[in-house]
């Protein structure tokens, strides 16, 4: 299976996996003693399914709102309701629990803020218990299996766990796994039964390694059939050191797009959104550009890495994020910001209820590998100018949309696209500040100018 481009040596999944990497909770002892020190107390738990709290649709995954989460939130020093509040000026509505909130006390207090903040989701990924069925033991009820734990077991840590957290209108699921191998999907099957039984509303989201190719498709086929996942997600970070963009993201969308079509699942992405080893520091372009290529792609969610800057102690030379380490906003939370005000919130939101229907890159010498060359078709007959991508979607009416992006972060774009008049009656712009759309005089075709990174939606309005 191919993987992606990545030079460096520790990278984001690195990092990641090692904050996790104590989830087994095991008795305390004084070093040389052999004394164990006192369990503290349990944590408050109730019932999987809260009084009051009915949940019927799977947070994040259902709403009107497109999913723009993060993942690297505060450390358990800097999260108090304020930095949840900044989080979502941001332009954020969820994000995963990492940098050390691994403990259940921290994360039900990180709840109750997001919930007095209101409109921003938790998953919550370092859960104890969750942990340990996801990473630490295999699920079954051979009990000579080492390392095991009976399905009885498992299904009662799962309601464990949801008796701790369910009750926060925040809280959205469990992150269960960050790098999914096929070798894991048997027992991540188990976990995922375990976690239906005792409450099947909730997000068990899993994060899946990069990759292309017909071997990669399969294995995301797997995946979605071994696991009874709710949606895919992978991440892949392009804005390399050397300054080229890695064309294996557009490749590696593709794929996941083509799957998430076959299957009925929604596909998420990440956007990098710092510097690090082998990785260059990214401009507004560079975030924009991520962005729209993966809403040319079919996006339904995305999720930005890191959101708070990894400390040096972890290794992987993180450059400030959009907070630094210590604590101060930096430029790239205002690209992020103005990013997701405008474009996830307008166009975004209005392209996740649509159906991705079809993908080109046009007017482009050499497309990247798996995507697919503009050529005529039933709604769009020309495209001539700079390389965009053209990207049509259906909504619940019936109706196309027609989404340009500009193929490249560092040259704004000029195209023309011909519009084939016996589809086509009329071409209104959607204008993604005022959410909008405005009649253009000429029905039979688009011309459009675009900024480094850039997109712009179009209604194609069919004849009556």
């Amino acid at each position: 299976m191919a993987t992606s481009s990545d030079p460096s040596g520790i990278t984001r999944r690195g990092a990641l996996r090692t904050a996790g990497a104590l989830a087994v909770t095991l008795p305390a002892v004084a070093a040389g003693t052999g004394v164990a020190f006192a369990s503290p107390p349990p944590l408050p738990s109730g019932p999987p399914h809260p009084p009051g709290r009915v949940i019927t649709q799977t947070p994040i995954l259902y709403g009107d709102q497109f999913p723009a989460g993060a993942i690297w939130p505060p450390p358990p020093y800097q999260i108090t309701q304020a930095r949840i509040q900044e989080m979502k000026n941001a332009g954020l509505n969820f994000f995963i629990t990492g940098n050390y909130l691994d403990d259940g006390y921290i994360v039900s207090r990180a709840l109750g803020m997001a919930d007095a903040v209101g409109g921003m989701h938790m998953i919550v990924r370092d859960d104890h218990d969750i942990a340990n069925l996801a990473r630490w033991f295999t699920i079954t009820d051979d009990r000579s299996v080492p390392m095991s734990v009976s399905t009885a077991d498992a299904a009662a840590m799962a309601a464990r766990a949801f008796g701790v957290y369910a009750s926060h209108p925040s809280f959205a699921g469990f992150s269960l796994l960050e790098d999914t191998e096929p070798w894991t999907y048997g027992n991540l099957n188990a976990v995922v039964n375990a976690l239906r039984s005792a409450n099947p509303y909730y997000l068990r989201y899993s994060n899946l390694p990069p990759g292309s190719g017909p071997g990669y498709q399969a294995t995301l086929v797997d995946y979605v059939n071994q696991t009874n996942a709710q949606m895919l997600s992978f991440d892949r970070y392009p804005m390399m050191a050397d300054g080229s963009t890695d064309p294996g993201f557009v490749s590696n969308w593709a794929d996941v797009r083509a799957v998430a079509n076959q299957v009925g699942k929604p596909a998420w992405g990440y956007v990098q959104t710092c510097g690090f080893d082998g990785h260059r520091s990214p401009s507004y372009d560079d975030i924009a550009w991520q962005v729209n290529t993966s809403l040319a792609y079919g996006a339904k969610g995305l999720q930005y890495f890191p959101y708070w800057t990894p400390s040096p102690e972890r290794g992987g030379n993180f450059q400030p994020a959009m907070i630094d380490a210590l604590g101060r906003r930096t430029q790239h939370y205002y690209d992020v910001q103005d990013i997701n005000s405008s474009i996830l919130a307008g166009i975004g939101s209005q392209l996740r209820a649509m159906t991705s229907e079809s993908v080109t890159h046009a007017n482009e010498t050499a497309t990247p590998a798996r995507s697919a060359r503009f050529g005529p078709d039933n709604y769009v007959t020309e495209a001539s100018g700079d390389a965009v991508v053209l990207s049509r979607f259906v909504d619940k009416a019936g109706d196309r949309w027609l989404f340009v992006a500009n193929r490249s972060n560092r040259a704004a774009a000029k195209a023309t696209v011909k519009l084939r008049s016996s589809a086509v009656a009329r071409v209104s712009q959607f204008d993604t500040r005022s959410r909008t759309v405005t009649a253009q005089r000429d029905p039979g075709g688009i011309s459009v100018s675009l900024r480094p990174g850039a997109s712009a939606l179009y209604h194609l309005a069919a004849h009556s």
